[in-house]
């Protein structure tokens, strides 16, 4: 790609964000707001375009494009954090602090229920459950992606798992309590 023309590169380039924009919007849309999804996708391809020569051939380039995405996003998240602590700041000056960006709509409670299980698993854990489940990527893929043996991701994975399942069960059993209390007229 190094001696590609001008017209060559734009093809390239157009034929991977064809290929895959969806693919990487959805990564990112499970991330973040959809806002947040839209300009990180934006951000990914714009990384793509200035380091084109470098994407990998497929099947490897949609994993490649999903490391991209997750730089951009952990990117982000720390512009995100200074926001934060710069909202604290002014409101300790007496000005009131910016709007937060990234605010989330509401989910059904099962949604929460699962979103915070996963976010409750360590980072590694939750990123190869989502690259996993979400991202549909095969496990070898993960295991390249992530710089470990398929057997330590399918570990990872399994245990993941475990850990949900009785996350959900836990809210679910709290989830009836409350219900049941709250048909007998108590308080919780």
């Amino acid at each position: 790609m190094n001696t590609a023309s001008a017209e060559e590169r734009r093809a390239y380039f157009e034929s991977i964000y064809d290929e895959h924009r969806r693919q990487v919007l959805a990564y990112c849309s499970r991330r973040t707001s959809s806002t947040e999804a839209a300009d990180a996708c934006s951000e990914t391809f714009l990384v793509v375009w200035r380091r084109l020569e470098e994407v990998p051939q497929p099947p490897h380039a949609l994993p490649y494009l999903y490391g991209i995405a997750a730089r951009v996003l952990a990117n982000q998240r720390r512009a995100t954090v200074r926001r934060l602590r710069l909202g604290d700041k002014l409101r300790n000056l007496g000005t009131p602090p910016p709007s937060d960006p990234g605010a989330l709509d509401a989910c059904a409670d099962r949604s929460r229920q699962v979103t915070a299980a996963v976010r409750r698993l360590k980072p590694t854990d939750r990123e190869i459950v989502m690259l996993y489940a979400w991202e549909e990527l095969p496990r070898p893929v993960i295991a390249e992606m992530m710089g470990m043996t398929k057997a330590a991701v399918d570990q990872r994975i399994h245990r993941s798992y475990q850990r949900l399942a009785r996350a959900l069960e836990k809210a679910e059993d709290r989830r009836h309590a409350t219900q049941s209390v709250a048909e007998a007229g108590g308080t919780s």
